[in-house]
């Protein structure tokens, strides 16, 4: 101890003696290093002062200096030290060149500047040109969440999801679910085996400095499963109809959890449900009944839909004197035998009172009724389950009825007239093909049975007459046709039965070869059937168009195509026999009957000019027997108007005036001057009913 003290005071010393002199250099080359959350190891290479003071400043720079003379004290601790300026902390003050700042923010940036000076007492500072430098702490930011549509144990499926920001890199994630169990990832999904509520937890390894686990301030609700478990109380599942009730009792578990509590629903069938947690219950019939159970949850008086369903059955045991049968309880004196029996299976001892003084104890009873009445039945029966009952049945003895009827013969013709049938007791039902209350109407023929039924209301009875239906002599002479060309149609009736035609024939084969109508009759054992024909008679079709021709412009031609009861189709769209042609083309026509069908067809070709008509273009009235007029002629024109004239415009000739058409190159009766004359010329043609005007005009030269 005495050495130690001896070396501070001599270190002491020397540290004093550099107090003196202002530092020259400031320190130089800031290492930040080892970087956490909240902490970072700063180191630098030092100036010329015997000490050196570090300012930190959280965000921005350090924007003010160390004051001379003044001591400072210092904290590593941010915020812990001297305060120089605004926000500027004095974190070192020492002779050494490295130091850990701690209480640092995460994710925040602070700066640093250090100022050599010549030691502690009355310091002098280096304040030109501080070293500075500035660095950001890491961040890690816990945040999760989780979602699941169903919360129910064993079908969840919870979906965790890390929200955490960091600048760290490498981190691995653990999860710890509260259920016992953990998981690692980032993000992650479990089930949860049972019901709770589950604290979760995530945990970050390695985080230097940083949080490493945080724990969700909402915990995860798993819903427990109910086990349904309903039971009948007395373990009594199957009793007997009679006084049958039953008592159910819910047994079912679940996990114990805050808030949760159980809801359960009995269904007994046919709109029968309850919520007791103990009903009970009688039926109302025997048989064996299934009961739906189902349990659900709640949380905090709210449906979960985490549900567990399960059923029991129970059995309601007939009364054994359920079974009896009996094979007709109402029969006819005469043939009257009742079977009575029990079916019930397990009986193990029977009862029979027959109502006439007659008993039995057998299971199966045949038993005949002496007279007729109403007889009370008592049967009483006992199984081995131990259940045992009594029931009374009444049967009737009737006297018997007459079905038998009249009026039926023996065999009918098809479709003959209806048969009135006359039974012995009235009030029944005949039964059987083609009936209208008592009337019978014979229909296909065949083989026919008629049944006629008296429907007692205790006793009926019926009779059965058999009759046959005779089949019609049916027989076609054909569809009405056409005999062409003088033809014949044979005619051959193959039908059963005598046969008589309309000219007093009786050959069942017949020749028709003439027009008219002819029918047949057949009659076989009173059964007639009739056909009649209609024949006429018709010739093949000709049609003969005239041979392609040319025509001249404006010319009208006539086609004619008849013939004698036969239809006429024209290429043009035309069903007349006669048509008129106005334009170049090819036609075609057909004409059809029964007997045949022929085609022809024409072309007719136009020519543009006025080709009916023949102008001369000179003539010469020279009085030498030759050429003497101007005369235009055509084939089959009717002139109409002829005028001509000179070179002037003077008429020279009007055929109006002269009441002819030929010139004889004159006017007023002397000679016309030799040169060109102008024409108007006007016609017309006929052809059939149709008229065609028609005018040209020309120049002719008078030559003498």
């Amino acid at each position: 101890m005495r050495v130690t003290g001896i070396f501070l005071f001599l270190f002491l010393m020397a540290v004093g003696s550099l107090h003196a002199a202002e530092p020259t250099t400031q320190a130089s080359n800031i290492v930040v290093s080892q970087i956490s959350c909240t902490s970072a190891r700063i180191s630098w290479t030092s100036g010329n002062g015997a000490w050196r003071l570090v300012l930190v400043k959280e965000a921005s720079a350090v924007d003010t200096m160390p004051k001379d003379g003044t001591k400072y004290t210092s904290f590593a601790t941010f915020g812990s030290g001297s305060e120089v300026g605004t926000k500027n902390y004095v974190c070192f003050d020492n002779f050494t060149n490295t130091f850990t700042l701690s209480g640092l923010k995460n994710n925040t940036t602070y700066h640093i500047a250090i100022f050599e000076h010549d030691g502690f007492g009355s310091p002098d500072y280096l304040t030109a040109s501080p070293a500075t430098a500035s660095f950001k702490t890491l961040d890690l930011k816990f945040d999760l969440s989780f979602s699941y549509t169903d919360s129910c144990q064993n079908t969840n499926n919870v979906v965790f999801t890390n929200k955490s920001s960091t600048s760290l890199t490498g981190l691995k994630w653990t999860w710890l679910f509260g259920d016992g169990n953990q998981d690692t990832g980032f993000n992650v999904n479990h089930v949860y085996t049972k019901g709770g509520v589950m604290s979760i937890t995530l945990i970050a390894n390695s985080p230097v400095g940083c949080p490493n686990s945080y724990t969700h301030p909402k915990p995860v609700l798993i819903v427990p499963r109910p086990v349904s478990n309903p039971v009948e109380k007395t373990n009594d599942t199957a009793q007997c109809f009679q006084g049958n009730h039953f008592f159910f009792q819910d047994n079912t578990t679940f996990a114990n959890v805050p808030k949760c509590a159980l809801q359960r629903t009995w269904d007994f069938g046919g709109g029968d449900q309850t919520t007791f947690p103990s009903p009970d219950k009688k039926y109302a019939n025997p048989g064996k009944y299934r009961i739906f159970y189902q349990s659900e949850i709640l949380y905090n008086n709210q449906k979960t839909g985490c549900t567990d369903t399960t059923s029991l059955y129970v059995r309601v045991i007939p009364d054994p004197s359920s079974g009896v049968s009996i094979n007709n309880p109402v029969q006819c004196l005469s043939v009257n035998s009742f079977v009575f029996d029990n079916n019930y299976p397990g009986l193990v001892s029977y009862s029979w009172k027959l109502g006439d003084g007659n008993t039995s104890s057998n299971k199966s009873v045949t038993h005949s009724y002496a007279t007729t009445g109403n007889y009370m039945v008592i049967h009483t029966a006992a199984s081995a389950e131990g259940c045992s009952s009594t029931d009374t049945m009444f049967v009737m003895v009737k006297p018997n009825t007459n079905a038998s009827f009249s009026g039926l013969p023996a065999s009918l013709c098809e479709k003959a007239a209806q048969v009135t049938l006359t039974p012995v007791t009235p009030g029944g039902l005949f039964t059987g093909a083609n009936f209208n209350g008592n009337n019978y109407i014979p229909g296909v023929p065949g083989n026919y049975v008629v049944k006629y039924l008296v429907k007692d209301s205790f006793c009926p009875d019926s009779t059965t007459v058999a009759t046959v239906v005779q089949a019609l002599p049916r027989f076609s002479l054909g569809k009405d046709t056409v005999l062409c060309n003088l033809g014949t149609k044979t005619v051959n009736i193959t039908a059963p039965g005598s046969v008589l035609w309309e000219n007093g024939n009786t050959s069942n084969f017949r020749i028709l070869n003439a027009a008219g109508t002819y029918w047949a009759t057949v009659d076989d054992g009173g059964c007639t059937w009739g056909d009649t024909i209609n024949i006429t008679e018709a010739i093949s079709p000709l049609v003969n168009l005239p041979a392609d021709t040319l025509v001249c412009k404006g010319a009208v031609v006539r086609l004619s195509a008849f013939w004698p009861n036969s239809q006429v189709s024209w290429s043009n769209g035309s069903s007349d026999t006669m048509i008129y042609v106005t334009g170049a083309g090819t036609y075609t026509v057909t004409v059809s009957n029964p007997c045949g069908v022929v085609s022809d067809q024409v072309t007719i070709r136009y020519q543009g000019e006025n080709c009916d008509v023949f102008v001369p273009t000179a003539f010469t009235p020279n009085v030498d027997g030759r050429n003497e007029y101007f005369s235009i002629t055509g084939r089959g024109i009717t002139p109409t108007m002829l005028r001509i004239y000179d070179r002037w415009g003077i008429k020279v000739f009007d055929s109006d005036v002269s009441k002819g058409y030929d010139w004889n190159g004159e006017y007023n009766g002397k000679p016309c001057p030799d040169g060109m004359y102008s024409y108007v010329f006007s016609y017309q043609i006929i052809a059939g009913s149709l008229k065609r005007k028609n005018s040209i005009r020309g120049t002719v030269l008078l030559m003498r």
